[in-house]
């Protein structure tokens, strides 16, 4: 059996609580040498431990879980650097031909870090360099980024540089892993806002993507919204596996289309669904915060279930927003699916016994 990786939040007393006498003791191999104890609880304790979990308040687990995903969205490197007119109207030429001098790139760019990437893409004493236009005609060069030294995504991270007019207000660094996207729309004060992917987790069964929104505010690149874009989970790395997918439905107002699941594992293995959905959420941008707020009236998610997606410490969080669904589920006559969250619920159990 193959070692797993639990995301677990340690609540000591929930692991402590409704332990009685009606239990097996199963080792588990997991590999040739050594072995595992594995309890097995009766179903009684088990719902015990469900309802328990059920009972906490959810509220305490946001601002841990939000803290990585939150710093990378409201940490980006801000500027207020004027480029001289003549190296301006130099880096206007250099867009057109997509290269730049290297000792024009280094009175330009605040920053600008001469790494390992850079230095492979340097070639007679040119950088790559590549244009992304906000404004409605290109060479009007008002709201606009530079990337230099872009390799086609070979390179899993990279720098842009945030430009309004001839005033470099931002430097961003962007890990998307497989490739830079950055786009942009209007927002409802007609403002520009762009957003781009960012990777917080690459492998196999298992990746982390979002989407960071920011806005232009006059000099300034400020964050918006930071969301899901795809996350996936296989059973291999956790307890359960899963998986999220947004899609962009509509920029004015924002909306978001989310397809999700959870399942889990049988004692044969296989996978059992435990959600299967769909929902569409709509961002109101709230024009005192200047932010986007997500509305989930009539939507089938909301923060906290969205949270139980990341990768962290969640599962306890899972089976408290789902505790409705996980006691609808056990009163059920569906057997097989029955099975499958029992076996989650006892997996989960020992996991807090050894904590």
């Amino acid at each position: 059996m193959k070692l797993k990786i639990i995301f677990i939040v340690l609540l000591g007393s929930i692991a402590c609580q409704n332990k009685t006498d009606h239990k097996q003791i199963v080792l588990v191999k997991n590999n040739s040498t050594n072995t595992t104890k594995t309890v097995q609880y009766a179903e009684k304790e088990l719902v015990s431990l469900l309802d328990s979990i059920g009972g906490l308040n959810p509220n305490g687990w946001t601002e841990k879980l939000t803290f990585i995903v939150d710093s990378i969205l409201l940490n980006q490197i801000k500027l207020n650097y004027k480029v001289i007119a003549t190296d301006f109207k130099e880096l206007k030429s250099a867009t057109e031909i997509g290269e730049i001098n290297l000792s024009l790139a280094k009175r330009i760019f605040p920053q600008l870090e001469i790494d390992h990437n850079l230095a492979s893409n340097l070639e007679n004493n040119k950088l790559p360099l590549i244009l992304y236009s906000f404004d409605n005609n290109p060479k009007t060069f008002n709201e606009f980024a530079i990337l230099i030294a872009y390799d086609g995504g070979l390179s899993w991270n990279n720098d842009i540089y945030f430009f309004k007019a001839d005033k470099i207000i931002a430097k961003h660094k962007i890990f998307h892993r497989y490739g830079l996207e950055l786009k942009h729309f209007k927002n409802e004060l007609n403002e520009t806002t762009i957003y781009y992917k960012v990777n917080y987790e690459s492998g196999t069964g298992v990746w982390w993507n979002q989407f960071n929104f920011y806005r232009y505010d006059y000099n300034e690149l400020l964050p918006t919204l930071t969301e899901i874009e795809n996350i996936n989970l296989q059973y291999s790395w956790g307890m359960r596996e899963y998986w999220i997918e947004s899609t962009i439905l509509d920029t004015k107002p924002l909306k978001l289309k989310f397809v999700f699941n959870n399942q889990f594992t049988d004692s044969l293995g296989n996978q059992i669904n435990f959600i299967k959905d769909s929902t569409e959420i709509v961002y109101k941008f709230d024009t005192k915060k200047k932010i986007y707020e997500p509305d989930f009236v009539d939507s089938k998610l909301n923060k906290l279930k969205l949270l139980t997606y990341f990768h962290a410490d969640n599962e306890l969080l899972f089976v408290n927003v789902n505790y409705d669904l996980f006691e609808k589920e056990l009163n059920s006559n569906e057997e097989v699916k029955r099975e499958a969250i029992l076996k989650y619920l006892n997996e989960l159990k020992n996991t807090l016994d050894k904590r």
